[in-house]
């Protein structure tokens, strides 16, 4: 969970800030998540970021790849209509 700075009492899910990044890229690495998200809402535990992206890789609402011996790719996983 994140405070918005405007609004201390209005808190916003980490997973919707994810969402809001991969929707608007559709596919990037976890580096530039997190530099994404430090941007956004400042300092964020990689942690938190994982534990929220794999319930997100469970839900079937992205794919985690691997891509390099560190980093993972991340692509939004567009609904069959």
């Amino acid at each position: 969970m994140v405070r918005t700075p405007e609004e201390s009492r209005r808190i916003i899910p980490l997973r919707n800030y994810i969402f809001d990044i991969l929707e608007k890229k559709r596919s990037l690495t976890l580096t530039e998540l997190l530099r994404s998200l430090e941007k956004d809402i400042g300092k964020v535990s990689i942690l938190e970021v994982e534990r929220e992206l794999m319930a997100m890789e469970i839900r079937g609402i992205l794919r985690v790849f691997a891509s390099g011996k560190k980093d993972q790719r991340l692509e939004l996983v567009k609904p069959n209509i």
